[in-house]
């Protein structure tokens, strides 16, 4: 039988996503990142940002073709001082509230407005600057992305976007808050007849209120986080290649209800198949839309990869009290390209430019503030 030359080699899928850093490269850019920030106290902290930004979108390939990060130091700079300026006056608001509570002590009116006061600053103004800093990330690190000189663009609305988070971030709030409330409010009643603070957590009227609140807890969290999703990656789009997000609440909350009581059965052991579930809610949930017609994106992340990822990093940054930290963070990126399969239906020759230059970074600088990050956004 006559074989051609090309019979038996391997075929591979021509949309592939790589990572090709290296934990060595990214070290020494961490490093010298960490030493300039800490000489230059704190001023170069922006610099350190694109820099590393830049390494990680430039060992990141889609079908052999790398992309790139324009944004610049500077622009993160401008960013970071508008951020610093914002939570400037946030926090001179609610110290300056602080200062004058001796003197509202003996005027109720006065106590009252303080309170509000308060409350309105940690409840309403904190969250609203928490969504604005990821609005403001998402759209500047996309407009800030390309590929093949394709820049990257964000559509969500603005207005729709923040109402969207402080309406997850209200819900999720208030089911975490009922629980601790009813334990600090049955401890308060257990102290005013005289008995032990201690609580009983098996208690059945106790149980009674609180097994409901932690089901209706477990929902907050997945419809926050499915709307999170939603309106990030669901908006995200490369030139005329969009992006959008199709996954469902219910199916969010059936892992996550399911994943923390096999977790607490199990000893935590199936806490690494949770969490494949939770990557391949958001992978899978994914399509990829050209031309009118929407193509889904496939993963291959199982249970026993994540084990391996997860103890990986673990032992590496136990053993070297954290300086691994470079190679967890490629170890991880490597580990989600490799696993993500884009449809081969996909077109990357007919992507065409769409977007427009955006350089504000002043969500960028409120984010790293805030601790919002993540691999790639």
């Amino acid at each position: 039988m006559d074989y051609s030359e090309n019979t038996f080699e391997t075929i591979t899928p021509k949309n592939t996503v790589k990572f090709h850093g290296k934990g060595s490269q990214l070290f020494a850019i961490d490093l010298l990142n960490a030493v300039l920030t800490i000489i230059t106290l704190g001023l170069y902290y922006p610099w350190a940002k694109a820099k590393k930004l830049k390494y990680v979108y430039q060992h990141t390939a889609l079908a052999d073709s790398r992309f790139d990060f324009l944004g610049t130091g500077k622009e993160i700079f401008r960013g970071f001082i508008k951020a610093l300026l914002i939570l400037a006056v946030f926090y001179v608001m609610l110290y300056s509230l602080e200062f004058f509570l001796p003197q509202m002590q003996e005027n109720e009116i006065l106590l009252a407005v303080f309170i509000v006061a308060v409350l309105l600053l940690v409840f309403v103004g904190f969250p609203f600057f928490m969504a604005y800093a990821m609005y403001g990330t998402f759209r500047y690190r996309a407009a800030r992305s390309s590929w093949r000189g394709i820049l990257c663009g964000f559509d969500a609305n603005k207005k729709e976007f923040i109402s969207t988070y402080l309406k997850g971030y209200y819900f999720f709030t208030l089911a975490y808050g009922s629980i601790i409330g009813i334990i600090i409010g049955a401890a308060f009643m257990l102290e005013s007849y005289g008995q032990d603070a201690y609580i009983d957590m098996a208690h059945p009227l106790l149980m009674a209120l609180i097994v409901p609140l932690m089901f209706f807890a477990v929902y907050a969290s997945s419809w926050f986080q499915t709307k999170l999703y939603s309106i990030t990656y669901g908006n995200l789009r490369l030139g005329n290649l969009k992006m959008n997000f199709y996954g469902k609440v219910g199916n969010l909350f059936g892992i996550q209800l399911l994943g923390a009581m096999l977790s607490s059965l199990t000893f935590g052991i199936y806490y690494f198949w949770l969490k494949k579930n939770l990557y391949n809610f958001l992978i899978e949930n994914l399509k990829v839309e050209q031309d009118g017609n929407e193509y889904a994106v496939k993963s291959t992340i199982s249970g026993g990869q994540v084990f391996r990822l997860e103890a990986g990093n673990i032992l590496l940054l136990i053993f070297t009290l954290g300086l691994a930290y470079s190679w967890t963070y490629c170890r991880t990126a490597n580990f989600i390209t490799r696993n993500i399969l884009l449809p081969e239906e996909i077109d990357l020759d007919k992507i065409e430019q769409t977007e427009k230059t955006y350089t504000d970074a002043t969500g960028e600088g409120l984010s790293d503030m805030m601790d919002m990050g993540g691999i790639f956004f």
